[in-house]
């Protein structure tokens, strides 16, 4: 067997992995072009843990003349000169903190630093006048224009997104100290910025007037992560070994991480793009497990869609221009922008014509982590409980016995609380849906066709369920059949070749439990 190699799981600093031996997926093409041939100030937005910050580390090393990283690298033979500028790279991630004051004395912190470097004295400046000295001073000293890198600008006030009150606060430190840089141009050679969104109302916006985003132009979609092609290149010894390692081939072992992991994608050329974190993470222990959700903080995601009232119904499938979710969080009227703009939906096609595009979860990863994170908001706060009800449906779905799952739901549902709010059709569809969403099987519902619409459509393995619900106080299981049949809900499945079965399912709101149901095969 080949000798494993070392993976960069955690490891941010360009230098450590050229020096350390770590893989390296090689973006320095990329970083070429983006430095010399597109513009003196770029913002790119990709979700966290998606490689932006690996990205600032190896501009970094570029900008200051380190040749000796890029051997054997894309950049050695596309740099002549090599020439070393001074580089101000703030990792703005450090200054996240649910308190203010933290995060001012976080933010001084970082700032003395270079002060320190390039002797620069910070007495009755405020943080903008700190960085417009720091400007000055090290284009002086070294008699080269000054690179700025701000790695996760944002990081500050997303991390107090749900307390308007702290948020105006962190918004205007930021505001102070990213203000001076429009007035800046003449000391700047490269300013690159980074997040997850954009905020409209931040200084660094506003005020720079050449700033260029990159986020969704054709050119860049892989400048962060890692496609298909890099995949198969670099990391074709390591799929073998971790085929070997878990019992089967390296094609099979492709299309497990291809269905894990892939399926993002930045811009209209719909390129593809795995997680480079959860790639990485997979090959160090060789095990398929969710590392990029669960490294996340579900409560965040959870604040962000109470703010906009969100609906599980806008989730899948959603038809946007545009400008309709690639905009400022400033401006957002629903969690569309942000989920996209954080990870968990992506651009699933797009139609030229029309110039609109369709967002979707992009992986079983995000699927099943997003809708065990939502299962709270729809059963029972008691992670106990919801894993035991998780657990017997899970069983009953992999014997196909959908008999045996829904006397699960309806004993689950009979011993939750009487005051949840569970009562009509809808409520049921949706917590239908969450539930076997979560344990990896595809459900869909209200689900479109020619002469009606039919309520939940369960994908198993082997066999497609129709589920046709109604309320036991106004109709009967024989009702609900009968709907299947009359509408012919089943022609859209003809050409699948898993077994179709029919079944009818009456609620009753006042015990918000399934009542009954029937199966027809």
């Amino acid at each position: 067997m080949a000798q494993k190699r070392r993976f960069p799981a955690g490891v941010q600093d360009f230098e450590r992995i050229r020096t350390e031996g770590f893989v390296y997926v090689d973006k320095t093409g990329y970083i070429y072009d983006l430095a010399n041939n597109y513009g003196d100030a770029i913002f790119l937005s990709r979700p966290r843990r998606f490689g932006k910050s690996l990205l600032c580390s190896t501009l970094k090393y570029y900008f200051l003349g380190r040749k000796d990283l890029f051997e054997g690298l894309a950049m050695e033979r596309l740099e002549t000169e090599w020439t070393q500028y001074p580089v101000l790279h703030f990792d703005m991630s450090r200054c996240k903190n649910d308190d203010p004051t933290y995060v001012e004395i976080s933010l001084s912190s970082v700032l003395s630093d270079f002060e320190k470097e390039y002797g620069v004295s910070n007495k009755g400046l405020s943080f903008g006048g700190r960085l417009e000295k720091l400007i000055v001073m090290a284009h002086q000293r070294t008699g080269q224009r000054v690179v700025l890198i701000f790695d996760e600008y944002d990081s500050p006030v997303l991390n107090v997104i749900d307390d308007n009150e702290k948020m105006d606060v962190v918004r205007s430190v930021f505001n102070s100290f990213y203000g001076p840089v429009k007035s800046m141009a003449e000391h700047l050679r490269f300013v690159f910025i980074t997040g997850v969104t954009k905020f409209s109302q931040m200084s660094i916006f506003s005020t720079i007037n050449n700033l260029t985003n990159i986020s969704m132009q054709k050119r860049w979609e892989a400048l962060c992560g890692i496609t298909t092609e890099e995949l198969k290149e670099t990391f074709k010894m390591d799929i073998e070994v971790m085929a070997l390692e878990n019992g089967t081939n390296a094609q099979e072992m492709l299309q497990q991480l291809r269905d894990r992991y892939d399926g993002y994608h930045f811009g209209q050329r719909m390129v593809d793009v795995y997680n480079p974190y959860s790639i990485v993470n997979a090959f160090s222990a060789s095990e398929l497990r969710d590392y990029w959700f669960t490294s996340g903080t579900p409560a965040a995601l959870i604040k962000i869609l109470d703010m906009y009232n969100f609906k599980l119904s806008d989730i899948e499938n959603t038809q946007l221009f545009e400008r309709s979710f690639d905009q400022p969080f400033d401006n957002m009227e629903s969690a569309i922008p942000i989920l996209y703009q954080s990870g968990y939906l992506t651009i699933k096609d797009y139609n030229t014509e029309e110039n609109v595009y369709t967002l979707g979860i992009p992986n079983k990863e995000v699927h099943a982590g997003l809708y065990s994170t939502l299962m709270p908001r729809y059963l029972n706060k008691n992670d106990i409980q919801n894993n035991s009800l998780i657990l017997a449906v899970k069983r009953a779905m992999i014997a196909d016995d959908i008999n045996a799952a829904l006397k699960a739901v309806q004993s689950y549902l009979s011993a939750l609380p009487y005051d949840l709010s569970n009562k009509t059709e809808r409520d049921f569809e949706t917590l239908l849906r969450v539930l076997f969403d979560c344990i990896g099987i595809e459900t869909d519902t209200e689900v479109k066709s020619s002469r009606g619409r039919c309520d939940v459509v369960i994908k198993n393995r082997n066999t497609i369920y129709l589920l046709e619900l109604k309320i036991s106080t106004t109709a009967t299981v024989d009702e609900a059949l009968a709907q299947i049949n009359e509408r012919d809900y089943l022609i859209s499945y003809w050409n699948d070749s898993r077994h179709k079965v029919k079944v009818g399912v009456t609620v009753n709101p006042d015990l918000r439990t399934i009542e009954q149901w029937r199966v027809e095969d």
